[in-house]
């Protein structure tokens, strides 16, 4: 019923905002099993009766609902190292961040893990750069008891705001990075990486783009919003030149550091606005074969959609997280003389209403 009703939103999307009617839109790719598969957690912390409590706050509210047992589209271990790290802090006496007054320590805390390398990385998100004296016997504590946890981190957060991370990260245990695999790519992932919540599928949805994209081994290939060189590196292994771009800086310098650890030499990746950079590219003379974009939920720049159809590539594969921008921006490059050839939905988060999709567009 969910893979029914998201190919429905991605259809109702096209033909009411985009215009567009009688293409293929494929019957949504579905998980085997559609719980626990988010690998990042982020909990806001506070207290009441004088202990510590974790959970997510009440719709519209910054009320925490403190008698959330577990979460049950996360990982379970995420889970667990939430109630770790509430519980032993709670003994320790370090104290919530309370927003209302703007003191206490801890505000959050963040959980990240490998679902392939079973890797995990804390990440405890606090008011002040100092911190008290007790956090080196929970870290103690976390990694003796906790194996797999490689890495523990600090991210200060300062200011009265609803931002979740500061500008400011620090290593306090272990390394900077955790590592994860979708297929043959490993990725080094930090406390700020943007790296997709859930692998599984995740590697389902680039398997399409990479087919859609119909690589021979000779083509030049864009790929703008690269972040950490997701995509990027799926089509180095098939294309003879990719092109990264992302506004980004440290995802451009996790996307190198990317491209090192899988030794893919055909790829380069640079920081600035897409809609800036690939003008001046075609400006230096690079004609695309291929372009592949994966914007945020708001879509794609219309400066960036024209600069697009300027290059004028075979092929533009659309990767998007927002059927209507994504029945926005088609509309656009239609008029430009391309055509929509197919659409594959991809369930990428079970019990939501979201939906990834996959489009095809071909230059007539």
């Amino acid at each position: 019923m969910q893979l029914d009703m998201k190919r429905n939103q991605v259809q109702s999307s096209l033909k009411k905002i985009g215009h567009i009617e009688g293409i293929p839109i494929h019957p949504t790719i579905g998980m085997e099993d559609p719980w626990r598969y988010r690998n990042k957690v982020q909990i806001p912390v506070g207290e009441k009766n004088g202990e510590l409590i974790t959970g997510f706050y009440r719709k519209q509210t910054h009320e925490i609902i403190d008698d959330m047992e577990r979460c049950i589209i996360t990982d379970e271990v995420n889970d667990r190292m939430v109630d770790a790290v509430r519980e032993i802090a709670n003994r320790l006496g370090i104290q919530a961040y309370d927003e209302e007054h703007h003191r206490g320590t801890l505000r959050h805390i963040m959980v990240r893990s490998g679902q392939v390398t079973k890797q995990t990385m804390i990440v405890l998100i606090t008011r002040t750069e100092k911190v008290p004296p007790q956090l080196e016997t929970l870290i103690s504590e976390l990694t003796e008891t906790y194996p797999h946890i490689k890495s523990v981190v600090q991210n200060i957060n300062t200011d009265r705001t609803n931002v979740i991370l500061g500008k400011k990260t620090k290593v306090l245990w272990g390394e900077e990075y955790i590592y994860d695999e979708i297929g043959d790519v490993k990725f080094a992932i930090s406390a700020k990486s943007f790296y997709q919540v859930n692998p599984t599928q995740t590697k389902k949805l680039y398997d399409k783009a990479l087919e859609y994209a119909d690589l021979s081994g000779n083509e030049t290939v864009i790929d703008a919003y690269c972040g950490i060189g997701t995509i990027s590196l799926f089509l180095a292994q098939k294309a003879k030149k990719v092109y990264g771009v992302e506004i980004v800086p440290e995802a451009i310098s996790d996307a190198k550091e990317n491209a090192k650890l899988n030794h893919i030499d055909n790829v380069e990746f640079y920081v600035g606005q897409a809609e800036k950079v690939m003008p001046w590219w075609q400006a230096q003379g690079l004609k695309p074969d291929v372009i592949v974009v994966d914007p945020p939920r708001k879509g794609c720049d219309e400066v960036l959609l024209h600069a697009m159809l300027e290059m004028k590539p075979k092929r533009i594969v659309y990767v998007s997280c927002n059927p209507s921008t994504l029945a926005r921006d088609l509309r656009v490059l239609e008029d430009g003389g391309y055509h929509t050839k197919e659409v594959q939905p991809v369930d990428m988060f079970p019990q939501t209403t979201h939906v990834e999709c996959v489009a095809l567009i071909d230059r007539v």
